[in-house]
């Protein structure tokens, strides 16, 4: 006892700081084994209190926010679905948008929530559902008012809602922020983003798409529209829908300042998916897109800094703390869009906690959370990243181009393997870049796209046979691809992982998937008869475990429907019918000459689409609807069609509306009221600068009408044209007294 005491005696100290460093190494092993361990751990309990202060019962089977937990890594930890039995996964329900209400256009790309029994899913036109998540009956269905002008808009479609505070909340296409009773489905509040954030407005170019966060009871959001020549920002409101932050957090400079001095309009750096926080220092992490004209560097020189971006502020009030961007000078329209991930994991051989992104370019990079500093950078996921520099006027064929690489598709963190899992598109474009600066301003307004090319967004190559997509595992502990699957088609909505080893995900060919993570195999497919343009998620009900999927593709991919589905151990095994395979063809719709720019028929039967320009030339001092003015132009159109029109007001000095209305109107200096419901530009009295706007109405009365600028003193002024409503036997047609043109309908 003697000889024991003694030994404790002179090596009692020693032992004390040797059990210590081995209890260290210990934890250090488990956590490098564990990737982070996502279910403890500092970052997953500071998740788990946010997410129970969101939704006011933490429960980890709940999908309570666009990523799972706040750092969008997209991992769940249910356990019921296996590498040995989901082979026997069918479908258990669905719920068909477009059936529901046939106002919901075809497409979605809504990623749900779920939230203590019910799913939340939105779908384009920015309707909210929330159905019953075990038998998959609507609870509720919201409609936003005047969802009619959007349907001129180049994308309709939403990606989700947030939840907190008893409330989801949504941002719309005509920058409104919304909130909604989670319990009833009944508007609770809205507000119009523009009346905090200067000029987000929808006739300046920009749009809403993004699914919020909401964090701290702070609802974070940003916008679409960077390809318009819009200035990027990012924004925090409370849960009452009053600002959280002092100011808006600007991506780029001010119109005309900086290296937006060079062209009127452009810009870029928006913000149009979710960011990722780190609940343990109330960090936001958030993506800035490319700038603009896309294609056209020349017109903003330099690297246009904090656009294609990683940007982290403090999420309670907008204070940045850092940034990093990943493709300087882009002329080739490389977002960097997708959600970032917060992730703790072994990162070259130590404990660390970082941030992990994906571009458009192709290439994936990850960040120390706290400081910036590059860790992996440019790591390829395609399979080839190649893009010349642009010449003008000549063809220049890059790989990916501006609809591949990695788009808004978020990835997932699978902490069974330390690998980041990212969804792709192997695509390619030919880009004929404008030869000069002039021609990208000709005849521009405030809010066009922008793009400075000769074809639009590029064309397909000749003889090329579509796009297409798989995954790519990158291991966190070296930077190196660990594994590929390809697919034959494109894969645009993200990933999901588990803790049983299993990545799930949909594609452009309508199949959903199951892989294994640790080796790339596949170990399921079903197909759902619709392309997926989204990612899954998985939730947990009454101890049973659920897939649930939005389907219906994208608007870039030929939408046909517009679905949420469920799939669960022992579900129904039928599939669906394949969707064709999308082969582009290079050959592009000729532009219409003459008078047949501004009338043309529409999709529908019994529609027409009319571009009406406003200050377009010098005709009558520029008081003119293009390039006319009074009796010089007439638009007809029969009885009972519907008129979707685009106004654009060319002229930065003086503003134009538009309105039909009677004839005798243009004898009003101001007052007029529009003949028809819709008939009007918004807040015509009052007119737009350099912008669009939209309206929609049908003709119902035959008569004599007039076409005119609302705008007092201007109608008078002579800016109006004539507006014929004719027999329901008629054909549309608009006229000169030199040219008339005829609009053959739709079938």
């Amino acid at each position: 006892m003697s000889e024991g005491r003694g030994f404790l005696r002179r090596f009692g100290p020693f032992l004390g700081i040797l059990l210590v460093v081995v209890v260290a190494v210990a934890v250090w092993i488990g956590v490098t084994l564990s990737g982070g361990d996502d279910e403890g751990g500092d970052l997953a309990d500071a998740e788990a209190a946010a997410i129970e202060h969101a939704v006011g019962d933490f429960a980890e089977q709940n999908w309570a926010t666009f990523g799972y937990g706040y750092s969008q890594n997209r991992h769940v930890p249910f356990d019921e679905i296996t590498k040995e039995n989901v082979d026997q996964m069918g479908k258990v329900w669905e719920v068909d948008f477009v059936q529901e209400d046939d106002s919901i256009p075809e497409g979605n790309e809504s990623y749900p929530l779920y939230v203590n029994g019910t799913l939340y899913v939105t779908t384009s036109f920015n309707h909210i559902f929330a159905v019953d998540a075990e038998s998959g009956d609507v609870k509720w269905h919201f409609i936003p008012s005047e969802i009619g002008p959007f349907k001129n808009f180049g994308l309709n479609v939403n990606r989700g809602v947030a939840f907190c505070d008893g409330k989801v909340f949504m941002v719309t296409l005509d920058m409104r922020l919304i909130s909604v009773d989670a319990e009833t489905g009944e508007l609770a509040d809205e507000v119009y983003i523009y009346d905090t954030v200067k000029d987000a407005k929808p006739e300046f170019g920009y749009y809403e798409t993004m699914a919020p966060v909401c964090y701290q009871d702070v609802v974070l959001i940003g916008s679409s529209g960077a390809d318009n020549g819009v200035r990027g920002f990012f924004m925090g409101y409370n849960t009452d829908l009053t600002p959280a932050w002092e100011n808006p957090y600007w991506t780029i400079p001010p119109e005309g300042q900086g290296w937006r001095s060079h062209g009127r309009f452009h810009g870029g750096g928006a913000t149009w998916m979710p960011p990722a926080v780190d609940p343990e220092t109330d960090t936001a992490y958030f993506t800035s897109s490319n700038p603009s004209p896309d294609f056209f560097p020349e017109l903003r020189p330099g690297p246009n800094p904090k656009t294609n971006a990683v940007i982290a502020v403090d999420a309670l009030t907008g204070e940045e703390r850092w940034w990093r961007q990943q493709l300087p000078a882009d002329e080739w329209d490389y977002d960097t869009v997708q959600p970032p991930q917060v992730i703790e994991a072994e990162v070259g051989g130590e404990a660390r906690k970082i941030v992990s992104i994906a571009t458009k370019q192709g290439v994936w990079f990850a960040y120390d959370a706290e400081t910036g500093e590059p860790i992996y950078e440019r790591v390829e996921v395609l399979n080839r990243v190649e893009h010349p520099k642009l010449q003008p006027g000549e063809p220049v064929t890059i790989w990916p181009g501006a609809v591949g690489g990695v788009t808004y598709s978020p990835a997932s963190y699978d902490p069974t393997t330390n690998y980041v899992i990212n969804g792709r598109i192997e695509s390619s474009a030919t880009l004929v870049q404008v030869e000069t600066a002039e021609e990208v301003e000709r005849n521009r307004v405030r809010g066009d796209v922008d793009t400075g090319l000769e074809n639009g967004f590029g064309e397909a190559p000749e003889d090329y046979d579509g796009d297409r997509g798989g995954l790519t595992a990158i291991d966190l502990a070296n930077g190196e691809v660990a594994w590929k699957f390809d697919v034959d088609q494109a894969v645009r909505g993200g990933v999901t992982t588990t803790a049983t080893g299993l990545a799930f995900f949909g594609g452009d060919d309508g199949f959903v998937r199951a892989i294994d993570t640790s080796t790339g195999e596949e170990l399921w497919q079903f197909q759902t008869g619709s392309r997926i343009a989204t990612a899954p998620i998985l939730y947990e009900q009454d101890g049973q475990q659920y897939l649930a999927i939005v389907t219906g593709g994208s608007p870039i991919a030929q939408p046909k429907s517009s679905k949420l589905e469920v799939f669960a151990l022992g579900g129904d095994m039928e599939e669906g019918e394949a969707p064709e395979r999308i082969v582009p063809t290079a050959e592009q719709a000729p532009e219409p000459e003459g008078l047949g720019q501004y009338f043309t028929p529409g999709a529908e039967p019994k529609t027409v689409d009319m571009l009406v320009v406003g200050s377009q030339g010098s005709t009558n001092g520029g008081m003119n609807f293009n390039g006319y003015s009074r009796e010089q132009l007439t638009f007809s159109v029969p009885q009972g069609w519907s008129v979707d029109v685009t106004f654009k007001n060319v002229s930065a000095q003086i503003p134009h509306s538009a309105m039909v209305t009677a004839k005798a109107s243009t004898e009003m200096s101001q007052g007029q009221q529009p003949v028809f419901k819709g008939a009007a530009t918004p807040d015509p009295g009052q007119g737009i600068l350099s912008g669009t706007q939209y309206m929609n109405f049908k003709a119902t009365k035959q008569g004599e009408y007039a076409l005119l600028c609302a705008v007092p003193g201007h109608a008078t002024a002579g800016m109006w044209v004539n507006f014929s409503v004719t027999a329901p036997d008629t054909k549309p047609a608009v006229s000169t007294d030199q040219e008339r043109f005829v609009v053959e309908p739709a079938e």
